[in-house]
């Protein structure tokens, strides 16, 4: 096969979403990292990645240390024809030739498997151009002016899916007779037949759903869910995969007191006016972490391994998160994913989100793509409007292998 390379297209507005659909967090990855994850085993060298104008800092803040060397951040286009096209540029200036096999996926796609990639790639053949699709089994009309309905005769007619494979050039070239010609493209493989090359199909999958409205979100979560399940599973053979995996929730709350320093997610905040009270530093995050793994892992909660009376004033409470992760792996357990919600009213917590995932991934020795941050505020309201901070996390374990 020739070379192999890949475009992943996130550079889409969401404008039916009211949301920014491709931040939207799956069991602690956003939306397009599972959409990229789907490309890099199939043999892909690189993978251009196109991003809104200026969000190129985000996005490579987002991927792995594994996985960014091998993509190339670059800035799309008002439509997806100009993303692919400023796509395949990236790739060409990084020395991928024309004949080059490329793979054009949907950054809002993420629920697509390794085996409709594997068809994909092998339905290649002489053009090198396949597309996957699904048949249309709902009854279709057509709107009227009047409105009225017209039939349409569905017999023949599929749905396209990504990712669709095909040269670099001929895309290249099909993508700029479109627009040339005022025809608007709303795939490679439309583009691709119009400038007469053949195009292959082969089966899609009936879960490679695209994110586009709120009700898509539950459908492809309850698909990647039941994929990572088995996953789990596969960890400790035998252990049926309900057992295979748990989740534990905490929470801790401190009240804010003048002076000090604050600590949140094992960083010092040196601006801030006030600190947390408590026995230790009051690192209300790192206590609700540690709170989160102990209770999915069945091992009572923070007061229970560290009895206030047994640890010494103002002791770092990452050192108690490192402790209590240590308890948890003795026990079988290994942390997966983690999910934190920090309610203050300062400091905010935007501005230092990644740098909070990435301390408490190291924590964990976890990537900090697996740790979302979320910040929030109660408008001013009761305790956390003022007087103090609280947090909360969710914690995912597998069983250790």
């Amino acid at each position: 096969m020739a070379e192999l390379a890949g475009i992943l297209v996130a550079a889409g507005r969401s404008r039916r979403m009211g949301a920014d659909k491709l931040w939207v967090d799956l069991f602690g990855r956003p939306v397009w990292r599972w959409s990229l994850d789907a490309l890099l085993p199939a043999g892909v060298t690189r993978v251009a990645l196109v991003v809104p104008e200026g969000a190129g800092d985000r996005f490579r803040a987002a991927l792995t240390d594994s996985t960014r060397d091998r993509c190339i951040l670059v800035a799309g286009g008002q439509e997806r024809a100009d993303s692919v096209l400023a796509g395949l540029s990236a790739l060409g200036a990084a020395g991928f030739g024309a004949d080059t096999l490329v793979l054009v996926h949907d950054g809002a796609r993420p629920a697509a498997g390794s085996a409709l990639v594997e068809r994909v790639l092998g339905a290649a053949g002489k053009s090198g151009a396949v597309v996957p699709v699904l048949p249309v089994n709902d009854t279709l009309k057509r709107l009227v002016d009047d409105g009225a309905l017209d039939p349409v005769d569905r017999r023949g007619v599929v749905a396209a899916q990504t990712p669709q494979l095909a040269r670099a050039g001929d895309v290249r070239a099909a993508l700029v007779a479109a627009a040339a010609a005022g025809r608007p493209v709303t795939d490679e493989a439309s583009a691709l037949v119009d400038a007469g090359i053949e195009v292959r199909t082969v089966a899609g999958e009936p879960w490679n759903l695209k994110l586009t409205e709120p009700a898509d979100e539950p459908l492809i979560r309850a698909v990647l869910r039941e994929r990572l399940l088995p996953m789990a599973a596969s960890v400790s053979p035998g252990v049926p995969a309900s057992s295979a995996l748990r989740a534990g929730v905490g929470f801790d709350a401190h009240r804010l007191v003048p002076g000090g320093e604050l600590r949140l997610g094992g960083l010092a905040w040196p601006n801030a006016e006030a600190h947390l009270e408590g026995h230790s530093d009051g690192d209300v995050v790192l206590h609700a972490v540690i709170d989160a793994l102990l209770g999915a892992a069945g091992m009572g909660d923070i007061g229970t391994l560290f009895p206030p009376d047994t640890a010494p004033p103002g002791v770092d409470s990452a050192g108690l998160l490192r402790v209590a992760a240590q308890r948890v792996a003795s026990a079988g357990w290994q942390p997966l994913t983690l999910d934190l919600t920090i309610a203050a009213a300062a400091p905010r917590i935007a501005p230092r989100r990644n740098e909070l995932s990435r301390r408490v991934a190291s924590l964990l020795g976890l990537e900090a793509s697996a740790v979302g941050v979320k910040g929030t505020t109660t408008d001013g309201l009761g305790f956390l409007g003022s007087e103090g901070i609280a947090a909360w996390a969710i914690a995912m374990l597998r069983r250790a292998g």
